[in-house]
């Protein structure tokens, strides 16, 4: 049986734009959406500490909303913490296996690893080494010359 991806539950607003995000599995990630916002006009109005405490989950967990009509996709939400948590490689992997429309079995023979790995790597749990990260470009470049 497939295990479903892990949607959004409850967000909580927090001071200084942080957003404590509860996913289905447990996680609890917290994000700092200050960037977003002074960089993207679409999120200008999270500025405003009352439009910001108006987030919720939309789309049976899949979006976060905001009153002024501001959305942002669950699965970005878990880019930007790994990306603030120092975890960039987590995210280049994510970007990889999803580029590649690879599912965890496909991702883990791909490079031959084992689909828990996989799967701790796309959420964050375990951090990317960087040879992992070479054996997907290396796979890529593979696949290319095939092509």
């Amino acid at each position: 049986m497939k295990k479903q991806a892990a949607r959004l539950e409850s967000v909580v607003p927090e001071q200084n734009m942080v957003l404590a995000a509860t996913y289905s599995d447990g996680r609890v990630l917290r994000v700092n959406l200050t960037d977003l916002a002074s960089r993207l006009q679409t999120f200008a109005a999270l500025e405003d500490p009352a439009e910001f405490a108006t987030a919720k989950v939309a789309d049976f967990g899949w979006t976060l909303e905001w009153d002024c009509g501001a959305s942002l996709d669950s699965d970005r939400l878990i880019e930007m913490a790994l990306e603030q948590a120092g975890m960039a490689e987590n995210v280049n992997f994510r970007r990889w296996q999803d580029a590649n429309h690879l599912s965890l079995t496909d991702a883990a023979n791909a490079i031959g690893l084992t689909r828990r790995t996989v799967s701790q790597y796309r959420t964050g749990a375990r951090p990317v080494p960087r040879i992992v990260g070479l054996a997907c470009k290396g796979w890529e470049a593979e696949r290319n010359l095939r092509a």
